[in-house]
């Protein structure tokens, strides 16, 4: 009896191993799609489903009015004590608990870094964080995509901050919709006013083409 009892002291202080944290399976990442105003659509379809919505009139046409009018629907979602601007408490709010997908680490072969955004930047590193990309890639640009632009249709890594036209880490209702007719053009490059499921580009993580 006494030999076994330095077996059992070393097994009773053996670590424990430790299980997988869970995550999201890879198909179920696929089926998100974040608009180009930063709302996620999930389940599958989320391309289609913001399309419809926002198409108001229904002729299959997004126009800008009708583009505009759906960022600004958002808008209001995202600023929760309705004084007409989205601030630091707001976007985290946006970060942590509507989109938390867009701060995830991306997965190999997207693009080293974290992804653009965040919670804000230490004191006085207001300026270095405006380096993060804002959104001038273009919806079929060769640069990584990090963050929403990975299940967008811009390479824009974080819809709000990429409102925030003046830096100062709040962002206006006319900061939004000056934003919104800035990724509208984005989208239409043949400037004839009007988008169209056929002529968008597929998100990088949404469903292939048929």
């Amino acid at each position: 009896m006494p030999r076994r009892l330095p077996l059992i002291i070393a097994l009773s202080l053996a670590p424990l191993p430790v299980a997988a944290q869970p995550g999201p399976p890879p198909e179920a990442m696929g089926r998100l799609f974040i608009s180009p105003a930063g709302e996620p659509f999930r389940g599958g379809g989320g391309l289609e489903a913001w399309f419809a919505r926002a198409d108001a009139d229904h002729d299959g046409a997004l126009t800008l009015a009708e583009f505009r009018a759906d960022a600004m629907a958002f808008f209001k979602v995202l600023d929760a004590n309705a004084d007409g601007r989205i601030d630091g408490f707001e976007n985290s709010a946006y970060e942590t608990k509507i989109a938390p997908e867009i701060t995830r680490m991306s997965f190999a072969g997207e693009g080293g870094g974290p992804p653009g955004g965040g919670r804000g930047p230490p004191p006085g590193m207001e300026r270095e964080a405006s380096r993060i990309p804002r959104g001038g890639g273009g919806p079929r640009g060769a640069s990584p995509r990090e963050g929403a632009a990975r299940y967008g249709l811009l390479n824009e890594p974080q819809p709000v901050r990429g409102a925030d036209a003046d830096l100062d880490w709040k962002v206006t209702a006319e900061e939004w919709a000056k934003a919104a007719g800035k990724r509208f053009a984005i989208l239409d490059p043949d400037g004839d006013g009007r988008l169209t499921l056929a002529t968008l580009p597929r998100p990088p993580m949404g469903p292939r083409p048929r």
